[in-house]
């Protein structure tokens, strides 16, 4: 590992933020969150490896290559993350419990995503 392995490693930017979490195979698995308009707007090569350049230049030489990068981000695209909060949580016999009530990002470390 190139990092230590027993460790969720994380890269805060204000409004959005990378992840690294360690893989079996010795590799780790990167995750930007960010808001929609940061990745829409990271829809070619040069924009996304322009914005590492400037946000993430730590990370860059631990992905291995800018190429990799590249192929790895095109590959899927973004999802949306959601947080839900209802109140009042009853209306005549029905009643919302658990995560429909109170759905949250899963990276809270709340425990009850697991």
């Amino acid at each position: 590992f190139c990092m230590s392995s027993k460790h969720l490693h994380i890269w805060p930017r204000g409004t959005f933020m990378m992840i690294a979490m360690p893989n079996d195979d010795y590799t780790f698995t990167g995750n930007l969150f960010a808001p929609l308009e940061i990745l829409n707007g990271l829809d070619t090569p040069q924009k996304l490896i322009k914005f590492y350049e400037e946000q993430f230049p730590d990370v860059l030489p631990l992905i291995g290559s800018r190429q990799a990068l590249i192929d790895n981000f095109f590959q899927v695209k973004p999802k949306t993350l959601i947080s839900v909060k209802c109140n009042p949580y009853h209306a005549g016999k029905s009643l919302i419990i658990g995560d429909a009530a109170h759905a949250m990002v899963p990276f809270y470390a709340q425990g009850m995503n697991a």
